[in-house]
């Protein structure tokens, strides 16, 4: 009887093709996995720095309409920047010179108004509003390092319903709770943060 030798061929030859099927697969899975960190990233960044983007924004560009145009158009530019922004960095003062090119930008796409000024007159303006802007507040410093002191389940009601602007109905829904819960939730944050900030205003943090 012919010896049996065992040949293998068979089975490797499918595992290099599972191999091969499986190669991109994970790549793709790891890829969206790293844009999924980076954008919780983003929006934690984001959430707590939105207002003073905006109210930046609103000094110098008076119309309402314009004003929101040119904030949603930083927002964008501010997620596609994001991969280059150091992780030891200050995401305010960051987001504020991309905020001050968008303004910049728009005051460019009126130059045919007579009211708009010259460009250097107009970069001027864009950079002591800048600098005004960039001068810390006491008060939003300590809100800042008071949010990253927050339990994690906070942290993440901030970014969602601050900002995220998600509705109490929503985050109930995917957080398994009842609205009354989430509610409650906001309540219980709410006063954690005013006394960690009053606390480190006082010098005690």
């Amino acid at each position: 009887m012919p010896e049996t030798t065992g040949d293998t061929s068979e089975p490797r030859e499918q595992r290099g093709e599972a191999a091969a099927r499986s190669g991109p697969e994970a790549v793709t899975e790891q890829s969206d996995a790293t844009e999924s960190r980076l954008y919780e990233a983003f929006l934690a960044h984001f959430s707590r720095g939105q207002s003073q983007v905006q109210a930046f924004i609103r000094s110098l560009v008076h119309d309402r309409s314009s004003a929101d145009d040119v904030f949603q158009a930083t927002s964008l530019a501010l997620w596609r920047k994001f991969s280059t922004f150091r992780a030891d960095a200050e995401f305010v003062p960051w987001a504020l010179g991309i905020a001050r090119n968008e303004v910049l930008h728009h005051w460019r796409s009126r130059r045919r108004d007579r009211l708009v000024f010259s460009e250097a007159v107009l970069t001027q303006l864009a950079d002591v509003a800048l600098s005004v802007a960039n001068e810390v507040d006491p008060r939003q410093a300590a809100l800042e390092a008071c949010i990253e002191k927050l339990p994690e389940r906070q942290r993440q009601l901030v970014t969602l319903f601050y900002g995220q602007q998600l509705p109490a109905e929503t985050i109930a829904v995917s957080w398994d709770r009842t609205v009354h819960a989430v509610y409650k939730a906001l309540k219980v944050m709410r006063r954690n943060l005013m006394d960690c900030v009053d606390r480190t205003l006082a010098g005690n943090p």
